[in-house]
């Protein structure tokens, strides 16, 4: 089988230290996706290596992921994964043109108080705010001619990322379908912005409290990194702790933790501050993430519209892809769980 024989070519460029990032990220995901079924019976194993003989010339150590710790777990998991992809072979192969589909990058639009838009691309890395000028990174300007405090929006739509530095040195990094609402320059009480969407900030410390509106949340800090997410499509806003301390409604976060907050309450749990931040770092990064979560950030990335021809429950995904990669490639990896994709337009249906 196809799926056989790349998977061969895999462990054998591991084996030989010439497998390339994305390679180990496939093999990776392979993995991962095999290690969350439930375990095969040791006999069917066995059984499955002798059919197999010498063909696959399995490494000690596969140390592709922390679960990984015994060098006869990992003999055992590539066979299983063999075995499995060569009894539930994939249907069909992806179409050719979702690999016209590209990712993501850095676009977003910025709002005037006055209502004119400025179109933001890779061109400029980014923006910063100083009083009534917005600076690109690459140094032009524009000015805000309005008097007092007005309010300006940066927008990053699907398929849209960006960075902003707020007038007080807070930086702010937008991930995709995302609005950020904040002053020209901060007066009074509180420096206060709003979030629909997701957002990593890294607040300036200062006397005035830093505050973060997102539906019915409120975030505070005086000086401190976290990331809040507060997509509409998600069922709770989750706000992740990386440094110093906030304040989430009346709960008190500290490093380490997310709050998720939904109209039941605020729950508080440990955090895996890779997988809440990889976005920031390019990478989609699933721990035992649901399809639909996968789905939502696919779709947001690369702009698309996702639908499902039937319902699949239980399906756990761990493992980490590149952020820039075709949308293809990205699918390729997650057809190896068994789940198959069409492409209608920029539909995506999942049966």
């Amino acid at each position: 089988m196809k799926e056989n024989k790349q998977l061969i070519e895999l462990l054998e460029k591991y084996q030989a230290g010439t497998i390339s990032d994305e390679e180990k990220a496939m093999l990776e995901s392979w993995y991962n996706m095999e290690a969350a079924k439930p375990s095969a019976p040791v006999d069917d194993v066995q059984e499955s290596l002798q059919r197999i003989g010498n063909r696959l010339p399995l490494p000690k150590k596969v140390n592709i992921w922390p679960r990984l710790v015994a060098a006869a777990v990992a003999i055992l998991f590539a066979v299983r994964i063999l075995f499995f992809h060569t009894v539930n072979p994939v249907e069909k192969p992806l179409v050719n043109h979702i690999d016209t589909i590209r990712p993501g990058g850095n676009h977003a639009v910025l709002q005037l108080a006055s209502g004119r838009q400025i179109t933001l691309n890779s061109q400029q890395q980014g923006i910063v705010v100083k009083g009534k000028q917005v600076i690109y990174k690459d140094g032009n300007e524009v000015t805000n001619t309005n008097i007092g405090v007005q309010y300006m929006q940066l927008i990053t739509p699907k398929g849209g990322q960006y960075q902003i530095t707020l007038p007080d040195g807070t930086q702010v990094w937008l991930n995709s379908a995302t609005k950020l609402k904040y002053p020209d320059h901060f007066e009074g009480e509180y420096r206060q912005v709003e979030l629909d969407g997701e957002a990593y900030f890294a607040v300036e410390k200062g006397t005035q409290p830093f505050i973060v509106k997102s539906r019915q949340q409120t975030v505070q800090v005086l000086g401190t990194e976290f990331n809040i997410m507060a997509y509409a499509d998600e069922s709770a806003i989750q706000t992740a702790l990386v440094s110093g301390a906030v304040k989430v409604n009346e709960t008190l976060l500290k490093p380490g933790f997310e709050a998720h907050f939904s109209p039941e309450g605020i729950q508080v749990a440990p955090s895996d501050l890779k997988v809440v931040t990889a976005w920031k770092n390019g990478l989609f990064y699933f721990k035992d993430a649901s399809l639909q979560t996968v789905m939502n950030q696919l779709q947001r990335w690369y702009d698309i519209e996702v639908t499902y021809q039937s319902e699949r429950k239980g399906d756990e995904f761990n493992g980490q892809i590149p952020r820039d990669k075709p949308l293809g490639r990205v699918l390729e990896i997650l057809k190896l769980s068994g789940i198959n994709f069409k492409m209608n337009g920029r539909q995506l249906i999942v049966y």
